[in-house]
């Protein structure tokens, strides 16, 4: 069984044929949206994106999820309480979310952390770090002993 270049046609040599984790991506802002969805596509992740916290909501209930990242401030539902919404989905309890904000003061993780946000990033984001931190919380847990 290979485990380097992918087979599938228009997939990045290197990038597993497989997705290595499903995620929600939610930001009201469609340009940012679309480049961290194709960034995250481009190293193997299978990558749904919704534009306001209610669909990204829906799409959580409906299919199996590894991973939420949301923005921090949208219209109606900021990225905080959507993470608590998406906690109280029978299921979802242990999901993890990772906040996106340019208002990243230690009173917005400290908030965000209380609320159910596992990670934090600033923007500007820094790209290699979001995808450590994505590899990090999709990662299959150690064997127990």
């Amino acid at each position: 069984m290979s485990t380097g270049g992918a087979t599938e046609e228009g997939m990045d040599p290197g990038v597993p044929a497989r997705p290595i984790a499903t995620l929600v991506l939610v930001d009201d802002d469609e340009s940012t949206l679309a480049m961290l969805s194709a960034y995250l596509r481009r190293h193997g992740y299978h990558v749904i994106g919704a534009t306001n916290p209610v669909r990204a909501l829906e799409l959580v209930q409906a299919q199996p999820v590894d991973l939420l990242i949301t923005d921090w401030m949208m219209p109606h539902v900021d990225g905080i309480t959507l993470a608590e919404q998406v906690h109280r989905l029978p299921g979802r309890e242990a999901l993890p979310v990772i906040l996106i904000t340019a208002f990243g003061t230690e009173e917005v993780v400290d908030e965000s952390m209380r609320r159910g946000v596992a990670m934090t990033l600033p923007k500007p984001l820094d790209l290699g770090r979001l995808l450590t931190l994505v590899g990090f919380a999709t990662a299959p847990a150690p064997p127990a002993h």
